[in-house]
């Protein structure tokens, strides 16, 4: 039991990794990101990029302090376009019960990943392997659902927010629950060593994910992260990467 309340902490707590490196953490951290399609479309017709993947992965050192993200924000190019407010909409209080009741066209995502368990020294890989299902909510929130059966179930809470510069949105996450990081266990910290969540898909002819341009033929993502580890000591990264787009 004590194993898959850690795992499912791993698994939030590290939902977005990055490529920088945080005093919290010894390990290199990667970020890669993908679309199904990669031609823009205009900013009076956006066209669909199919999915939009983000993939992290963070290796483990040896006898480093162990360490869970207390904070992620994901940041978007300005040519990307988020169609939330056109899609159906679930409540976390229904992802989390039951969210085969959510209404159709509410879901619009999926992924997986791979937990690893800290206790005071060298990580270990845990298993099973969750899956990760993503909602749509209403006011431009995104429910991560973490879930292992029979006894792993838990949403994290994003919200997708205007942003800044060469950025247009940005997927805010800026309390993971202390529960998440824990597992409920003192002195235990978990992380997560590879993370995979695809969003996408169409509603009524409307993308989820859509690319208005094509600005130098590359697409701008970025990450800012904080940490906290087991000795109580905070830390935060950021971290950008590119994707190649074509009109």
């Amino acid at each position: 039991m004590r194993k898959v309340a850690l795992f499912c902490a791993a698994l939030v707590a590290g939902a977005f990794g990055v490529t920088a490196v945080a005093s919290a953490i010894q390990g290199q951290q990667g970020v890669s990101v993908s679309l199904t399609s990669n031609r823009a479309g205009t900013k009076a017709k956006p066209r669909s990029v199919g999915k939009l993947t983000v993939t992290t992965s963070t290796s483990v050192v040896p006898g480093e302090p162990a360490w869970a993200a207390t904070a992620a924000t994901i940041h978007f190019d300005k040519n990307l376009v988020f169609n939330s407010s056109k899609f159906p909409t679930c409540s976390q209080t229904q992802v989390q019960q039951d969210d085969t009741k959510c209404p159709k066209g509410s879901k619009v995502g999926s992924g997986a990943a791979v937990a690893t368990l800290f206790l005071g020294g060298a990580g270990s890989p845990v298993s099973p392997a969750p899956k990760v299902t993503a909602y749509n909510g209403s006011g431009g929130k995104l429910y991560l659902l973490v879930n292992a059966p029979p006894l792993v179930r838990e949403v994290m809470v994003g919200t997708l927010k205007t942003d800044t510069g060469k950025y247009g949105r940005k997927l805010s996450i800026p309390a993971i629950p202390e529960a998440l990081q824990t597992g409920g266990v003192p002195g235990a910290k978990v992380s997560l060593t590879t993370f995979r969540t695809s969003v996408g898909g169409t509603f009524r002819g409307t993308p989820y994910v859509a690319l208005r341009g094509c600005t130098g033929g590359k697409l701008n993502f970025g990450g800012d992260f904080k940490f906290l580890d087991v000795n109580n000591a905070a830390s935060a990264a950021s971290a950008t990467t590119t994707k190649t787009c074509r009109r």
